[in-house]
């Protein structure tokens, strides 16, 4: 640009830039000045896509620049735009707001600003970023490229844990002032409510609704009186002049805190599960507060469905609703999908015709009651939220007759003998065991025909007996369209294994058969899963394979390896499998003596515990053991003395896949109930070294996890492991590549002058082992190369060097294992070859055999060239991405 060029521009001022967002579809009225983040002094200009005001509705911040755009720009990080413009009197910097602010292209020179906006006035419109930041995370036609789906996740979990802080700090404050060493079930009830209900009303306030913006929170009588009167919850006491003045004090505290005018209700959840649920009622009640992540997702996966319910036949029942994580969603897609959504009087009265929930816990309910008037500013209570036990009557049934969309997550927990007992006396027949189960078993026939389900179960639901009929119902009655299960980190309080079911009601006449979206979300993927619903495994299958006797809806990961396995035998075949010994415990006779670090009479050396720590090349401590049958509770196969055995771990060594450590033990020792054992059987008399590569490879370990999950490694499930059909050759192979691996890791052990052990032979020495198993298996190239990206990423235990992964992270080529070794430490050899067949093929001397041959040996070399010279992918990636906005 030449100087006169520069000369000629008008610096660029914030007011025009706010002229250019308006006219991407943001009415004055969506536009709010002075909007703070973590930093006062930098106000900002934020365009929301509609009311309520807060971080989830807010699309565009437009600041004045500063020294660093980096610095200034992460700090409106909780505002939750997505999108900030930093404005600088040269021009305008266009930055990706999230964990770490990015920097989109080039500064814009002020005559070109314009024009830029002209060119991505769809993409800045309010409908656009809104659904780019709070929908795209489940469909990708949403997506925009300058959106972080991580944003929302991060910014919600933030403002409720300053929510929690302030809340417990101020609680802390409160029984401090009072003086109140030791608590009664009546004074905590109330220190917690009176601080929650001061906080509602700063939120209140700060959200300039009406009758909260102009009252002092230090008012407390007048405020407490407010907030039950907007809530319709029963006020609170302030009760004496003590009680009185402590209130003040702490009220004048939360008064001072930043505001909360971007607090979204979906951040209270992570209030309530931390901070405002009881242990005792966690227990009693089996409150699990549903993350809003996951609520997200299943109204995201249910929205299509939704859309197809007539405007006025929408009518929403959440049973259990807690402090209704699934109404407060759903409140806003059915405010979006409403034509005078934006209109609070109209909004009003259709949504509370349409949002039903019942709740048990009384404060949860008024929790819910403010978390609706919150999602529905300015418009105060009247919801139809009913308290009691959902298990008596026929609440269940009557709400679930009248509802078009069911959303729950009940309590997961078993009733329990005393509350059995109270049911009968009070005349309620209860049909099942869990109260999941017993939950939809009463609603789920009640629904109208076209009405959608979206539930969070726990994973006993999916298999249990007891449940067998409710999922015969979901499938027969229902179109099923996904389930999808998680590890037992999903909930903060609960250690549940869970997943999501998403259905709905077949009309009479309709195909029983439809496809079903059927994903697993593994422990290390669940925070990807939270930002971005990225999932470990993904597949389709048909609701036909649900049609069995128990209609059983789990399914393994590796189901498609499983199928390809050979079927000929299992493991229990060719070996005898089972658990070792259990001593009597607390019904052992007096000073009777079970294990002990000394010698003493009858005892013989045995495995007592297994060490995490172990090797896969060594064995056990010993311990002094009893084998006096009337000592002990159980043998199974765990007295047995003097026979070669294979022994691994009962519990298994790690949450992931890399679960068993199999130890060879040619001594035959006798173990406890924390191993299992494998032995010849008379008929076979496999080598030892056979089962040992089998119980360390892959494919068990991956049988192990699939099949387990966070269960132990259960004997009977081994005997079930498939095994193919074994040639004395091929079982050589195995036991020759055993002997070298554990030949060259002991002798590095006994070594008298020890030095650090080649990690790179003996890692190859492994590799060669599980090699020869796998070929044994003789599985497709794709899914062999599936199965061992299953253990991509996670470490592998009991081997004295560094194991991850099978294959470099960026090599993604379908190859078995002996492929990939052929390129690699085999590539001198396989390359001598295939120059060999080269030349036959020139002198036309090469046999058809030969020319199959060189073509393997050709995409070999070609996988090489991937393996060792790839493109670099990454950097092609981002250049892509900086053309594509730059246009």
């Amino acid at each position: 640009m030449s100087q006169g060029r520069q000369d000629s521009e008008k610096p660029l001022r914030i007011s025009a830039v706010r002229q250019e967002v308006l006219a991407c579809g943001y009415r004055s009225l969506l536009l709010r000045e002075n909007v703070s983040g973590d930093s006062p002094g930098m106000p900002a200009v934020v365009a929301f896509a509609h009311k309520p005001f807060d971080a989830r509705t807010a699309c565009i911040a437009i600041v004045e620049g500063a020294e660093r755009s980096s610095v200034h720009v992460a700090s409106l990080r909780s505002i939750a735009a997505p999108v900030v413009f930093v404005v600088r009197p040269n021009g305008l910097e266009w930055w990706q707001q999230g964990e770490s602010p990015r920097q989109i292209g080039a500064v814009i020179p002020p005559d070109n600003v314009p024009g830029f906006f002209v060119r991505h006035r769809d993409d800045f419109a309010p409908d656009a970023i809104y659904r780019a930041k709070t929908w795209a995370r489940f469909d990708v036609q949403y997506q925009r490229t300058f959106v972080d789906l991580g944003l929302m996740p991060l910014v919600e979990n933030q403002i409720g844990e300053r929510l929690q802080d302030l809340i417990v700090n101020n609680v802390q404050t409160l029984k401090e002032i009072l003086r109140w060493d030791t608590l009664s079930d009546r004074q905590g009830a109330w220190l917690l409510k009176s601080v929650f209900w001061l906080v509602a009303a700063k939120i209140l306030g700060d959200k300039n609704v009406a009758r909260f913006g102009d009252v002092s929170l230090t008012n407390v009588e007048e405020v407490l009186d407010s907030v039950g009167e907007h809530c319709g919850a029963q006020n609170i006491a302030v009760g004496g002049k003590d009680r009185g003045e402590a209130l003040t004090e702490v009220a004048g505290r939360i008064a001072a805190f930043s505001s909360l005018e971007l607090a979204t209700t979906e951040s209270l959840a992570h209030v309530y599960e931390n901070a405002l649920i009881s242990k005792a009622t966690r227990q009693a009640l089996g409150t699990h507060s549903t993350p809003s992540y996951l609520v997200d997702y299943i109204l995201g996966q249910l929205t299509p469905w939704i859309q197809d319910i007539d405007l006025q036949a929408r009518n929403v029942f959440e049973p259990a609703c807690g402090h209704a994580a699934f109404l407060v969603s759903v409140m806003r897609l059915l405010t979006e999908l409403h034509p005078d959504g934006q209109i609070p009087q109209k909004r009003r009265s259709y949504l509370r015709k349409r949002l039903h929930g019942c709740e048990i816990d009384d404060f949860a309910l008024e929790i819910a009651r403010l978390s609706l008037s919150l999602t529905d500013i300015p418009n105060p209570n009247g919801w139809d939220l009913r308290p009691g036990d959902m298990f008596i009557g026929d609440t269940l049934e009557t709400m679930a007759s009248e509802a078009t969309i069911l959303l729950a997550n009940p309590p997961f927990e078993n009733f329990k003998t005393q509350e059995k007992d109270w049911y009968s006396a009070k005349r309620v027949e209860l049909t099942h065991i869990n109260k999941t189960a017993e939950m939809l078993h009463r609603t789920l026939p009640a629904l109208p025909e076209g009405a959608v389900v979206g539930l969070v179960v726990p994973q006993g639901f999916l298999t249990h007996q007891n449940a067998t009929n409710v999922r015969k119902l979901l499938t027969t009655d229902f179109d099923l369209q996904e389930i999808c299960l998680f590890p037992d980190k999903v909930f903060t309080f609960s250690d549940s294994e869970s997943a999501v079911l998403t259905a709905r009601k077949r009309r009479p006449g309709a195909n029983q058969n439809n496809p079903v979206r059927y994903r697993r979300v593994r422990e290390r993927d669940m925070a990807k899963f939270a930002s971005e619903y990225s999932v470990t495994w993904d597949s389709v299958v048909q609701s036909s394979e649900f049609q069995t006797d128990q209609y059983q809806f789990q399914l393994a990961d590796l189901k498609q390896i499983w199928a390809e396995c050979p079927q000929s035998m299992c493991f229990g075949q060719i070996a005898e499998i089972g658990q070792g010994m259990q001593y009597k415990g607390k019904d052992l006779p007096p000073n009777a003596v079970t294990i002990s670090d000394q010698r003493f009479v009858g005892s013989v050396s045995g495995f007592v515990r297994f060490d995490p720590r172990l090797l896969l090349h060594t064995l056990p401590s010993t311990k002094w053991m009893s084998l006096d049958r009337s000592l002990i509770l159980r043998e199974s196969y765990g007295t047995t003395v003097g026979i070669p055995q294979i022994i691994f771990n009962e519990a298994r060594v790690s949450r992931g896949p890399w679960r068993i450590k199999a130890l060879l033990d040619y001594s035959g020792h006798p173990v406890t109930r924390r191993f299992n054992v494998v032995r010849a059987n008379e008929q076979d008399n496999q080598p030892l070294e056979l089962f040992w590569a089998l119980c360390n490879s892959p494919i068990a370990n991956a049988f192990a996890y699939d099949m387990a999950g966070k269960r132990h490694n259960d004997a009977g499930m081994m005997r079930q492991m498939p095994v193919p059909s074994l040639s004395k050759a091929k079982i050589r192979r195995v036991v020759d590549a055993v002997t070298a691996y554990l030949t060259f890791v002991r002798n590095h052990d006994d070594a008298v002058l020890k030095s650090p052990i080649d990690t790179k032979k003996a890692r190859v020495l492994l590799l060669r082992v599980d090699c020869e198993v796998l070929k044994l298996y003789d599985l497709p190239k794709e899914l062999e190369r599936q199965l061992l990206d299953y253990f991509a990423g996670w470490e592998r235990h009991g081997v004295p060097f560094k194991f991850e992964r099978y294959f470099p992270e960026h090599f993604t080529d379908s190859i078995s294992l002996a492929d990939y070794l052929a390129i690699t430490e085999d590539w001198p050899k396989t390359n001598r070859r295939r120059a060999k067949l080269i030349e036959k093929k020139v002198d036309r001397t090469i046999s058809t055999a030969e020319t199959a041959e060189l073509k393997r040996l050709q995409s070999l070399a070609t996988s090489r060239r991937n393996l060792v010279a790839p493109l670099p992918q990454a950097e092609l990636d981002a250049l892509h991405r900086e053309v594509v906005e730059e246009i």
